[in-house]
Formats: structure tokens, C-alpha cells, sequence
């Protein structure tokens, strides 16, 4: 149960292959303040509170600094492509 209504990104990270890179993703975003971090990486989805209400750019742009490709934003219904 949630008593606080946090608003909860939810990302689709493409070339995460192992627990390793799960874990890189899931620190990164915890030392930016994410909170409740839940990462996957066989479905590549990623999921986390956002209670400091950080720019969802910022933090994709962190994602891809660990050489990750951030393809959907589903916490403000806009979606991110890259090459």
C-alpha cells in the first residue's frame, strides 16, 4: 500500500544483458534520489519513484552515460528513441 502518492516512472532500457547491468542502472538512479528502484533486465524495464521530481530527461540522460539506449518514458506518456 502506497500512503504517498509519488509519481512513478516506468522506462524501457534497451542492451541491459545481465544482473551487472541491472544493478549499474538501478545505483545510478538511486544516487540521483530515485527511490523504490526496480530493474529488469531480461524485459529491459525499469521502474522507480521520482520524489525529488527530477526532469525525466536528466535522468534517461544518466541511463545512457552507462552506454544504455532509453526507448520509452512511460511517466509522461512521451516515448525516446535513439540509434
Amino acid at each position: 500500500m502506497n500512503e504517498q502518492n509519488n509519481p512513478v516512472a516506468e522506462l524501457i532500457v534497451d542492451g541491459m544483458s545481465c544482473s551487472n547491468c541491472a544493478m549499474g542502472v538501478r545505483k545510478r538512479l538511486e544516487k540521483q534520489g530515485m527511490e523504490q528502484v526496480d530493474v529488469n533486465f531480461a524485459t529491459g524495464e525499469v521502474r522507480f519513484e521520482n520524489i525529488l521530481g527530477t526532469d525525466i530527461n536528466v535522468l534517461t540522460e544518466s541511463i545512457e552515460d552507462l552506454g544504455y539506449t532509453v526507448r520509452k518514458i512511460n511517466s509522461t506518456g512521451t516515448e525516446k528513441k535513439n540509434a
